[in-house]
């Protein structure tokens, strides 16, 4: 097949869509086909063709609209088996929805509701919500994907759209990189380096938006923990004020941040227990490679990705956005045993999130819209 696939920045140095959008391209060549990029930035890669799409960077309207447009006249150049979209465009045959959907991003960043009537009128979300109108209720799209039931349920109730034209397709996972041997291979040398002892809990978080995955709940936590506890808390996002925070009240020596990490499986292999307190992830991948590495987690029911967490098996899922409820969940993880028992569930888990699975599925996906 004749594949083009759109995302404005081709990037590994990126966030989540635009890893995955380089994943894809990787093994779709691998598999035989040929892979078109359609991007503004990219890094080449070889046997891929790019095509540059302009985009007016003065501000996020502009962006959103300016690289919409000229996406779909650089497509419209050439013919496609399939174009496959991880962006807001008017037009393409499968458009994976990421990163959640405009009404609910609005509704978890702006809990106060005269914020969020302010912000949804402002310029980008008008023209985010003008773009999604265009392809869920409109003939902007054939084929949805998503990476969650969570997605799939927001679409429906918020643009009315055929639960059988949006296709659930959950993330993978290398297990060939993430999985239990790295704590053989790590665990003692990274705590060595980040100067956590054997007897205390270990903490991981990771996140390029400290305030949307929770950062603050987790600290609000540890106050309340009397053992021996520290937190990793990796990504790239300003540290600042949580460290002000945390000097403030006592936890200053207990929290880390060491920035962004390429080898982001030594922290998995270095930790006890992987938390996410976030308001809202369509799915989040951290806790996908946390569970293949055998670390339990903790996350929100606004997480895509707890849809694989059973409750008490191989983590918990938070009810609430209380300090005591995490707090509690931690406490219960500090024995060994149980973090033993919930990691091993958790790796049995995540093995079925294979990449090989996941490339299939996108494949099949890929026939029908030729079908049709």
């Amino acid at each position: 097949m004749k594949i083009a696939l759109v995302c404005r920045e081709y990037s590994l140095k990126k966030g989540g869509l635009e890893k995955y959008t380089v994943f894809l391209s990787r093994e779709l060549l691998r598999a035989g086909h040929e892979v078109h990029i359609f991007a503004n930035t990219w890094q080449p890669e070889q046997g891929i063709v790019f095509h540059h799409v302009p985009m007016f960077r003065l501000s996020s309207p502009g962006k959103n609209l300016s690289f919409a447009y000229f996406s779909n006249r650089e497509l419209s150049k050439e013919k496609f088996s399939v174009i496959h979209s991880m962006e807001r465009i008017f037009y393409q045959d499968i458009f994976r929805v990421s990163d959640g959907i405009n009404p609910v991003q609005l509704l978890q960043r702006y809990p106060k509701p005269l914020v969020r009537r302010f912000k949804a009128i402002g310029p980008r979300r008008c023209v985010l919500s003008r773009l999604e109108h265009k392809i869920f209720e409109g003939k902007g799209c054939r084929f949805i994907m998503t990476n969650s039931e969570l997605v799939k349920g927001q679409i429906i109730e918020h643009y009315n759209v055929d639960s059988e034209r949006i296709n659930v397709i959950y993330n993978s996972v290398d297990i060939s990189r993430f999985n239990p041997e790295v704590k053989e291979e790590y665990r003692v040398s990274v705590r060595k380096k980040c100067g956590i002892e054997e007897d205390e809990t270990a903490l991981l978080f990771i996140s390029n938006d400290f305030k949307l995955k929770g950062l603050q709940l987790i600290l609000n936590a540890m106050t309340l923990i009397e053992k021996k506890i520290k937190l990793i808390a990796a990504g790239d996002d300003g540290k600042g004020p949580y460290m002000k925070w945390a000097d403030r009240n006592g936890l200053g020596k207990r929290v880390l941040f060491p920035g962004h990490k390429s080898d982001i499986e030594k922290f998995y292999a270095a930790c006890d227990i992987f938390v996410l307190p976030t308001r809202y992830d369509a799915f989040a991948n951290v806790c996908l490679e946390a569970m293949a590495c055998g670390v339990p987690v903790i996350t929100t029911g606004s997480n895509g990705a707890a849809e694989l967490i059973r409750d008490g098996e191989n983590g918990y899922i938070l009810k609430t956005r209380e300090s005591g409820e995490l707090a509690g969940m931690i406490s219960t993880l500090e024995s060994p045993s149980e973090r033993d028992r919930m990691g091993r569930n958790g790796a049995v888990r995540a093995r079925n999130f294979t990449v090989e699975k996941h490339i299939s599925e996108v494949l099949r996906l890929y026939e029908e819209a030729v079908r049709e």
